[in-house]
């Protein structure tokens, strides 16, 4: 077992007064199989209003308001995990939804039958977890990483024409590519070791449980990972969404932490 500190921060600024200001937020772990909340702490603006809530994934959810004027809104999930290696069972089996096809982990057909070209599922022999890593090392080795070319709508047929995105791109392509092969697969986000933003990566089911890759570095997840939400692909589950009124721009800045204790 291993444990963790993380610490996740938003700052959400406006350039003049919004009042009605709603935000849905997911960032806090999941606590389960292979993960264990020893202390959590979740920080708001005082007068920010929350309630708590789980999702039809069993994701947890935080969300609430500020009616009143108000230029800026802050909040910070900080707290620390055990961690073992990542495997979470599934004794009663999964949702067949992870097999479908979403409109953000759908190819086209030329594009499925050109992949499907260079990619000989036989060789695996039905072992889920050595095709699933081939699958992230395809992906890994097809794509370029390049911030501010894709956006949170762009689908995984767009992706794997550009050759190029981030961590939630990879993740689409990796879902799409193992559903494609009948492999369920699901998106999940959470905090990643050392200091940056949100990351994003893959669960693939094995026949017996869900296994981690993580695309956008090329491995099989075993420690360092903390999950806090997954679905069938990002629309399901970001980590914050919010609306208000008022004709402001609006600036997000995000930090996440996360370190071995």
């Amino acid at each position: 077992m291993r444990r963790y500190l993380y610490n996740y921060q938003t700052i959400v600024t406006f350039s003049q007064p919004v009042t009605n200001h709603y935000m849905l937020l997911r960032c806090q772990p999941m606590s389960r199989a292979y993960m264990r909340i020893d202390e959590e702490h979740l920080i708001v603006s005082p007068e920010f209003n929350i309630c708590r809530d789980v999702d039809a994934f069993g994701n947890r959810l935080v969300y609430g308001g500020q009616r009143d004027e108000h230029t800026a809104l802050a909040y910070i999930s900080a707290g620390v995990v055990e961690m073992s290696q990542y495997v979470i069972r599934t004794p009663r089996g999964i949702s067949p939804v992870y097999h479908v096809p979403t409109p953000l982990t759908s190819l086209d057909q030329e594009q499925a039958a050109e992949w499907k070209g260079g990619h000989d599922s036989k060789q695996f022999d039905g072992h889920i977890g050595q095709e699933a890593l081939a699958i992230c090392h395809e992906v890994y080795a097809l794509m370029n990483y390049m911030p501010l070319t894709t956006t949170v709508d762009t689908p995984a047929k767009e992706v794997y024409r550009l050759r190029r995105g981030v961590c939630q791109d990879y993740a689409h392509l990796m879902i799409a590519l193992c559903r494609q092969c009948g492999i369920a697969a699901r998106y999940v986000c959470g905090f990643v070791e050392g200091t940056g933003e949100t990351h994003a990566w893959v669960e693939v089911h094995d026949g017996y449980s869900w296994i981690g890759f993580d695309p956008t570095n090329d491995l099989r997840i075993s420690f360092g990972y903390v999950k806090v939400a997954h679905g069938r692909d990002a629309a399901d589950c970001p980590v914050n969404r919010g609306v208000y009124v008022g004709n402001a721009m609006q600036q997000t800045q995000v930090s996440v932490t996360l370190k071995e204790i």
